[in-house]
């Protein structure tokens, strides 16, 4: 691990008020889930990018992955993507080989590590397949629009039009929006742009993805010292009660608390300010995705520990575990 890695790890060790185990033990675990008998393989849910900001390929990143934002949720006949960053490319090259050619696809927000990985979606290449894109319309720009300019001659061969699939865009309006005997709802996010979290309802087994989101923007506090009616959690009361009775939280702790002092207002969650969101909202299974580009496989080992330490300070019953590349869990 390189000095600018290694100095990190030593403010984390300090920030977690406890002694963290050998590295070489660590590895990151997939989730498992304590499905009802209804649900009992019905569906599944396969993580296809964890990775914030922009791809992040090498040796030090190989477990957890590199690919930017991507989820699929599949259940009964219907298939659910949640943001379309560089995973979605692998994901698509699976998609078309498979009889299903409906899709929905929910952007959380269109920066770029959200969307980039569009314009290699293999079925919006492929004729006969049906894509409904629903996302947010809050920045004086159309979801069609924007899609459109991402696929500018200028910065691509291929345009929007040229496209054999057949694309629909639907502003995310109705609240929340049921297809079939899924529920799929939405509440803001903090973040610099107009940013929301979804919350899936699986006919009674609920799974939230919220990849972005800066809980208590600003707090460097331990989360102990936060009370449960202190103020500064009013612009945050939606997204806790929001999150109550979920299954399955799918939402980031990006940085460490060492280095969100440097990085507040960035849009992003520390490890201590999103275990307090864990605690409110009495998430008992939460994986955590959205890793910072600096984090290596090792790092992140490291921060899974000091995430488990917070918690159990806070005296909060939790199991929680990193999202990688090909996580894949069935319910």
């Amino acid at each position: 691990m390189s000095k600018a890695l290694r100095k990190p790890v030593q403010k984390l060790k300090a920030s977690a008020d406890s002694a963290l185990p050998s590295l070489s033990t660590l590895q990151p675990e997939p989730l498992t889930p304590q499905a009802s008998s209804q649900l009992v393989e019905r569906g599944s849910v396969c993580f296809w990018g964890t990775r914030g900001s922009t791809p992040t390929p090498g040796a030090a990143f190989v477990r957890h992955g590199g690919n930017t934002s991507c989820l699929c949720i599949k259940f009964g006949d219907r298939t659910f993507i949640f943001d379309a960053g560089s995973g979605i490319r692998e994901l698509g090259m699976v998609l078309t080989q498979q009889p299903q050619r409906n899709l929905d696809l929910f952007v959380t927000h269109t920066h770029w590590d959200h969307i980039q990985g569009f314009p290699f979606f293999g079925p919006a290449y492929t004729p006969g397949f049906d894509i409904q894109i629903h996302g947010g319309e809050k920045t004086g720009k159309t979801l069609e629009s924007i899609f459109q300019a991402q696929l500018n001659q200028e910065y691509f061969p291929v345009q929007l039009e040229d496209l054999n699939s057949r694309l629909h865009f639907r502003p995310l309006e109705q609240n929340p929006i049921v297809l079939g005997n899924v529920k799929v709802s939405w509440e803001f996010a903090v973040h610099p742009s107009p940013t929301v979290g979804y919350k899936i309802d699986l006919d009674g087994f609920q799974v939230a993805w919220v990849p972005d989101n800066e809980f208590i923007q600003g707090y460097t506090g331990a989360p102990e010292d936060l009370d449960p009616n202190e103020p500064r959690l009013e612009p945050h009361r939606k997204m806790i009660n929001f999150l109550k009775g979920v299954d399955v939280l799918i939402h980031e702790a990006q940085y460490t608390d060492a280095e969100y002092v440097g990085k507040v207002a960035w849009g992003h969650s520390s490890i201590s300010n999103a275990c307090l969101l864990v605690k409110l909202a009495g998430i008992r299974r939460w994986i955590i995705t959205h890793h910072d580009p600096l984090h290596s496989d090792e790092f992140l080992d490291a921060k899974l520990e000091a995430t488990r330490a917070v918690l159990a300070r806070l005296g909060h019953v939790c199991e929680v575990t990193h999202g990688f590349d090909g996580c894949i869990e069935k319910f």
